[in-house]
This record gives C-alpha cells, sequence and structure tokens, in this order.
C-alpha cells in the first residue's frame, strides 16, 4: 500500500475520532453529559472502520431505528413506575420487539433504549443528541462512499421473524433481566452496560464470528474499558486536560485493540466511550464490572449453544449441525 492509500485509509477513523471527541466535547461545554451517546462510537465502528457495514440495515432504518429507542427509553423512565431493574427489562424487551420488527440485524438500537433508563434520564437531550449524532455518522459514511473511501453496500430486509426466532428472543429477554437484576441488586450496575446486552444480542447470530471466540470478546472489552478509564484517568484527572482529548485518542485506541485481538466488535467502541459517562469515583473499578458482566453473558450465550447443539437443532437457524 502506497503512502498516499494508508493516508486516505485514516480518514474514516479520524472522521470517527473527530465526531466523538466534539460529542465529549459539547457535552463539557454545556455541562450536560446527556449529550454523551456511547452507542454512536458502536456505530462509528461499524459504518465507518469496518470493510463492509457490520449490519445488515440502511441509513433510512438506523436512523429511525435510534431515534424510536431512543424516545422509548426517556418515556419508560419519565411514566412507567417500578425499579430501575423492572423498567430496563422492558426497555430491552420493547426494543427487542422493534428489532425483530425491523428485520434488520441492528443491535446497537437495544442500547438507545436501555441506557437512559440506566441513568435514569429525564431530558430530551438524550434523544435530540442520538438523532443528531447518528444523523451525522450516516452522513459522513455518504460521503466516504462518494468519494470512493468506504464501499456501499446493498441492503436486503431479513426474514420475517418465525416462532423459533421469536421464542429465541424471549429467551434472551429472560436471561438479560435476570443479569440486569442481579448487577442492580449487587451494585455492579455496569456489568448491565446496554453494550454488553447489544453485545450478548448479537452473539445469537449463527454467522457471528464474535461466538466463535468467547475468550476474545472478554478480552477485547475489558481491555477497550480500562484503556478508556487509564486516558480518562491521566488526561483528565491527573494533568486536567480536557475530556475531548482522552475521547479523540481513546477511538484510535480502541481500534488498535480491536486489530491486535483480530476481532471488529462495536459494542467494545460503545463500552469505551460509556467510561466518559460514569463518575470519576468509578473509573477504577468500571474495567472490572464489564469483565464481570461480560463474562457472564458470554458463558450465557455459550451454554444455551451447548445445548442447541446437543439436542441437534439451533432455533432461528434451518440447518442442524452434528454433536461433537
Amino acid at each position: 500500500m502506497t503512502k498516499n492509500k494508508r493516508l486516505v485509509s485514516r480518514i474514516p477513523l479520524l472522521c470517527a475520532a473527530l465526531l466523538i471527541g466534539g460529542m465529549v466535547g459539547a457535552a463539557e461545554l454545556f455541562q450536560n453529559k446527556e449529550i454523551i451517546f456511547p452507542e454512536i462510537a458502536a456505530i462509528a465502528a461499524g459504518s465507518l472502520l469496518t470493510p463492509k457495514p457490520a449490519w445488515r440495515t440502511d441509513a433510512l432504518h438506523t436512523f429511525a431505528a435510534i431515534a424510536v429507542c431512543a424516545v422509548l427509553g426517556l418515556c419508560i423512565v419519565l411514566w412507567m413506575p417500578g425499579a430501575v431493574w423492572l423498567q430496563m427489562s422492558a426497555a430491552y424487551l420493547l426494543a427487542s420487539a422493534l428489532f425483530l420488527l425491523s428485520r434488520t440485524s441492528f443491535a446497537p438500537m437495544l442500547s438507545a433504549a436501555v441506557l437512559p433508563v440506566l441513568l435514569q434520564t429525564e431530558s430530551a437531550v438524550y434523544p435530540a443528541a442520538a438523532c443528531i449524532l447518528t444523523a451525522a455518522i450516516l452522513l459522513l459514511r455518504a460521503i466516504l462512499v462518494r468519494c470512493g473511501i468506504l464501499a456501499d453496500a446493498p441492503f436486503e430486509k431479513l426474514p420475517k421473524p418465525d416462532a423459533a426466532g421469536v421464542l429465541q428472543a424471549v429467551l434472551r429477554w429472560l436471561l438479560v433481566t435476570a443479569v440486569i437484576f442481579a448487577a442492580l441488586k449487587l451494585d455492579l450496575r455496569y456489568a448491565a452496560a446496554p453494550p454488553l446486552l447489544v453485545a450478548f444480542t448479537e452473539f445469537w447470530k449463527p454467522e457471528a464470528v464474535s461466538r466463535k471466540r468467547p475468550a476474545a470478546v472478554i478480552a477485547l472489552l475489558f481491555f477497550c474499558a480500562g484503556c478508556a478509564c487509564v486516558l480518562r484517568y491521566l488526561l483528565c484527572v491527573r494533568l486536567s486536560l480536557m475530556p475531548c482529548i482522552a475521547a479523540f485518542l481513546t477511538v484510535p485506541a480502541v481500534y488498535g485493540i480491536m486489530k491486535r485481538i483480530g476481532l471488529m466488535l462495536p459494542p467494545a467502541a460503545a463500552v469505551a466511550i460509556l467510561a466518559f459517562l460514569i463518575p470519576e469515583q468509578a473509573l477504577f473499578v468500571f474495567p472490572f464490572q464489564i469483565l464481570c458482566g461480560i463474562t457472564v453473558l458470554t458463558c450465557l450465550s455459550y451454554l444455551y449453544r451447548e445445548i442447541s447443539l446437543r439436542r441437534k437443532v439451533l432455533p432461528g437457524n434451518a440447518l442442524r449441525h452434528p454433536v461433537r
């Protein structure tokens, strides 16, 4: 690869870093952390930093999914009574239903609904920021495709969900509810961080590369969370630099970790940016809570797969697999 081609190939990474750094900078400028939408890092990773889009979706479905789910999460906080874990469970359930009906594989929409519930957001700033940032990513992708830097990809809707797919979604909801309940009761709230629930949902896709490398998934999410916390601590706490600088540097750092491990997993980027939303005193425990949560969720999805293989039937997949 020539020098010019290498420089051109870095443009999507620079665009993602500038957008995410700008998002954190805007939150600092306006003293409103609800502007920070961590899942935008996952959308950027899956739309700009991979050779082809990470999900079967298009710009219209992506924007609509984020907008509807962000408003849904806010409405649950404002009008649904009950404990936080129950609200999070309801948000995941309703977003999962929309996910199935959308006939896309765009799982980050789940996080858009659950995050405001976890944070108990009560302001319209959150859905507005989510929509604006998502539109910015989609616009950037369209420009880069037009310039020939990224390749376009046609969108074909997934088949309509069958009974097995619906049952699988219900089982995922029950397992996620159990994890959310345990995490909040044990005061390990970040073990149920929304990007982890997105990763858990994506594990269930038969074609997902991540499901074949559970140890790599766990390591990736832990290192990305740890990297973001270290950068925020060193640059913002110790050196008193602006958080936008740390966020800007976090994007290439996370991309480097993904390349090193050999696994492009968009939720890992969202986990890293979530580190800029948590209280300063939680920086030292955040990576370990992420480690705890992703380990449990990965084990649950792996256990489900093994049970399905032993029964020689994998719900949602028409192929039968021999027991190994």
